[in-house]
């Protein structure tokens, strides 16, 4: 994670740094968009620690009632041209049951995803499209019992993002994308939709789903440090983009 944060805190600079040093008419030529969002998670799949913790199957469970913490910031900046960037970082934390070789166990779920990618707009009218391809860095942990398993890996991904004006205060968007292919992990992939409430001219309010799945696998099976996690989160989303 080190080196992946590196390149990311100093995107993410140069990102800032842009907006700050041009002048204001070039600045006119730009659009930036910051967005807090505060997450609600819950993981279903199945994972399996090695010797210790033997196979674990999470169900989703309601996400406010066990939820520890939760939160996404993303940053835009786009070009009058169509091209720009999006960076984001989620941090999301569970606690929930699960089946085990054991019965009944409770399993603590940390996630912390960072994203760095090139975007490219088009589309007219009412309709925006947004592709964006670039990199996704997992750091994963889960803990059942005594037996703890973590892994960290960046992978590619790509994927669009689709935008429809409903009605002056109001838009639609969904997104999707895929990655891993092997890089990382085997596949995984995430799907995000929801109602955007255009209530101020440089603040909207966000209200979204966003699921997010992998399959990822390290070491061998029965080995003490074999890491396999097939899991999907389901996150509900809420938050503020503030534009300048």
């Amino acid at each position: 994670m080190p080196a992946f944060s590196a390149c990311f805190c100093a995107f993410a600079w140069f990102a800032l740094a842009l907006a700050a040093g041009c002048p204001a008419q070039a600045q006119s030529l730009w659009e930036f968009q910051v967005t807090p969002m505060l997450v609600a998670p819950s993981v279903e799949g199945r994972t399996e620690l090695g010797w210790v913790g033997g196979g674990l199957s999470l169900r989703a469970a309601n996400p406010l009632s066990e939820l520890d913490a939760g939160g996404m910031l993303q940053f835009e900046a786009r070009h009058a041209g169509g091209a720009g960037v999006l960076l984001r970082y989620a941090v999301l934390d569970a606690e929930q049951d699960a089946d085990s070789t054991a019965g009944r166990l409770p399993v603590a779920y940390e996630q912390r995803i960072a994203e760095a990618a090139a975007t490219y707009r088009f589309g007219t009218g009412r309709d925006r499209f947004d592709a964006y391809a670039g990199l996704r860095h997992w750091d994963v942990g889960v803990e059942a019992g005594p037996a703890r398993q973590a892994a960290s890996w960046t992978e590619p991904m790509a994927g669009l993002r689709w935008q429809r004006r409903l009605s002056q205060d109001y838009s639609l968007l969904l997104e999707g994308d895929a990655g891993g292919f092997g890089a990382g992990s085997d596949l995984s992939w995430s799907v995000m939709g929801g109602l955007i409430y255009h209530r101020w001219k440089r603040a909207s309010i966000y209200v979204m789903y966003r699921g997010l799945g992998v399959d990822f696998e390290r070491g061998s099976p029965g080995s003490a440090t074999y890491f396999r996690h097939d899991a999907t989160t389901h996150s509900l989303l809420a938050g503020i983009g503030f534009r300048f």
